[in-house]
């Protein structure tokens, strides 16, 4: 008689380095469809088994799986397994087309669920002769060739990001946003205009400029899913403009009203009313995030506002230069942490009946990006910024894929 194939334990071994704790254990809990108290006693451990008695083949996707997500597993062959140990079984859907993150184990983590990187190969030195054309034209038309020149960098980003071998396209009609453009450039001259011979007109005009924001923004969003397209398809936008105010006015002076309280659910709902009014070829995008991890992004934000409330009232006391390096450098560091963040939990949570997102940016690795970036452009007075732009790009698409399902492979044959 044959021998049997060797049987591995999948064991949890902790977060890995440079990912969010809270986003990872969010993501477990949906993988495994557990309570978070569950969740809780886990992630305290390092000695629990996931899964027990899967052959090599199911345990090699199954750890990188969880390393997709930030969880570091190792298999262990089953005569190792320790003596202690808390067995998880993922009961998901059973159907094929049911979504990636409710499906058995073996579905999940089978061939049908495959990974596909996001992949930028544009160059710097390639972008830099299509801005230096921009810049000029900017330059001599006074700014009326901006909305061409944008046009022009927008097609080259998209058509430099590959999704599955498959490039993005941008189809936009410089002449329609030249006209908007033209339109507000105007009024915002005249608010300038009155700010200096009649500041009571200025105000009601800035107070008309705000109350009109959520519909101009509505406007050109739908405007450039409508222009965006992958696989010879269009993005389509359906938004409500009465939710749309709700979302993007009302929100956001509740924010401003409460000093920054009300700033995660602000986001959180911005985030999520995005998401969920865009689809691609009639599947929708849906939104799974919870509020609760946007509560993460307080305490960066309480404390760079008292720290800058206290170089503020100090002022008398505290070199000019020392404060302003100071309150610049935390809201630097401010914006490092809510960028990371954000991004993690927006794309973390975006998923449709074709599959979904997985983001991993980290605090360290952006830190160092966003840092180098601007000490380079300082120094260069501007002219590393095509670099710049590329390797930003390059950074998020390295750092983004797209799981897909067995659906994901046929709609692409039917569009295609």
């Amino acid at each position: 008689m044959g021998m049997s194939s060797p049987q591995f334990d999948i064991v949890f071994r902790g977060v890995r380095a440079g990912f969010d704790p809270e986003l990872v254990k969010n993501q477990f809990a949906n993988l495994f469809k557990l309570e978070p108290a569950k969740v809780d006693r886990i992630f305290k451990s390092r000695n629990v088994t996931l899964k027990n008695h899967a052959d090599e083949r199911l345990a090699n996707i199954f750890v990188a799986r969880l390393l997709a997500i930030g969880v570091h597993a190792d298999k262990l062959p089953v005569e190792r397994l320790p003596s202690k140990a808390i067995y998880l079984k993922d009961s998901g859907e059973v159907a094929t087309d049911a979504h990636p993150m409710h499906q058995p184990v073996e579905f999940l983590y089978g061939e049908h669920i495959r990974r596909i990187p996001f992949v930028f190969n544009g160059s710097g030195l390639e972008y830099l002769k299509l801005w230096l054309v921009n810049l000029l034209a900017c330059i001599l038309s006074a700014g009326i060739l901006y909305p061409w020149a944008k046009v022009r960098s927008l097609r080259y980003f998209y058509q430099r990001t590959h999704l599955d071998n498959v490039e993005f396209f941008y189809t936009s009609n410089p002449q329609k946003i030249f006209l908007v453009q033209f339109a507000l450039s105007l009024y915002l001259a005249g608010l300038a205009y009155a700010f200096f011979r009649a500041p009571l007109i200025c105000l009601i005009g800035g107070v008309i400029l705000i109350a009109v924001l959520p519909y101009y923004w509505l406007k050109r969003s739908t405007f450039e899913q409508q222009h965006s397209l992958y696989c010879d398809t269009h993005f389509q936008k359906k938004s409500d403009l009465r939710e749309t105010y709700k979302i993007f006015l009302l929100w956001p002076l509740i924010a401003v009203l409460t000093a920054g309280l009300a700033a995660p659910y602000a986001i959180f709902k911005i985030q999520q009313h995005r998401v969920e009014s865009i689809s691609i070829g009639g599947y929708a995008f849906s939104f799974s995030g919870s509020f609760k991890h946007y509560l993460s992004l307080l305490p960066s934000l309480l404390i760079a506002e008292a720290l800058s409330a206290a170089c503020l009232y100090y002022r008398e006391y505290l070199p000019f230069g020392f404060s302003v390096l100071l309150v610049a450098g935390l809201w630097m560091l401010v914006f490092i942490r809510w960028r990371v963040t954000l991004v993690n939990l927006q794309w973390n949570s975006i998923n449709t009946k074709l599959g979904y997102f997985v983001a991993n940016w980290d605090l360290q690795s952006y830190n160092a990006l966003v840092t180098s970036n601007l000490i380079l452009c300082i120094i260069t007075a501007g002219c590393y910024w095509p670099w710049a732009r590329i390797k930003s790009a390059r950074y998020k698409s390295e750092r983004l894929a797209f799981f897909a399902n067995q659906r994901f492979a046929k709609w692409r044959r039917s569009v295609l």
